[in-house]
């Protein structure tokens, strides 16, 4: 793997300060333990898909693996969905373990989890519902709902983390609505 180019931008720092914020070391490890095993979903799909592996780029959305090569959409689709999974399953582990800091880390990677599936650009969720809106519909109709369709995510996330009393939460909310309406910050 030598030659891959690493890039890590100011708005990661801007993410792990406000995971540190929200909760502390614990809450910073327990969400760097669940994105790499989110990302190793997608590293293992793209194996299998045999797709050239350029760069990682971590950004304030977390880590984007880079890749290339010739797939199909299921393929594409497949990768996108790897990561959750990956996600969801490493929860699983996490919670049989029965041990409280493992239960935690557990439930900060079935959030994560969740949370990418929703369908928000540029999260998993929201490239997988771009490629199911465009075999069905124009492009232009498919970003226009993906983008209504963020914007009420955001809605509901933001509401939610206010109702709760959760800062966290509602400014997840609100980064959300910026990704989902303004590309340009992505």
């Amino acid at each position: 793997m030598a030659g891959l180019e690493l890039t890590v931008s100011p708005g990661f720092l801007l993410l792990a300060a406000s995971v540190y914020f929200a909760g502390g070391l614990g809450a910073l490890a327990a969400f760097f333990a669940a994105a790499l095993a989110h990302e190793l979903g997608h590293l293992a799909a793209m194996l299998l898909a045999d797709v050239s592996i350029r760069g990682l780029r971590i950004t304030a959305c977390g880590p984007v693996i880079e890749y290339s090569g010739d797939i199909t959409v299921r393929e594409e689709m497949g990768i996108l969905a790897a990561g959750p999974i990956a996600g969801v399953f490493f929860a699983v582990l996490c919670f049989a373990t029965e041990i409280p800091f493992l239960c935690y880390t557990g439930a900060i990677a079935l959030l994560a989890a969740m949370f990418n599936l929703l369908p928000v650009l540029p999260m998993d969720g929201g490239r997988l519902a771009r490629y199911a809106l465009e075999a069905v519909m124009p492009e232009r109709a498919a970003a226009v709902l993906l983008r209504v369709a963020g914007s009420i995510c955001a809605l509901g996330v933001t509401a939610t983390g206010i109702y709760i009393r959760s800062a966290a939460a509602a400014a997840a909310g609100i980064w959300m609505g910026v990704l989902a309406n303004f590309p340009q910050m992505r």
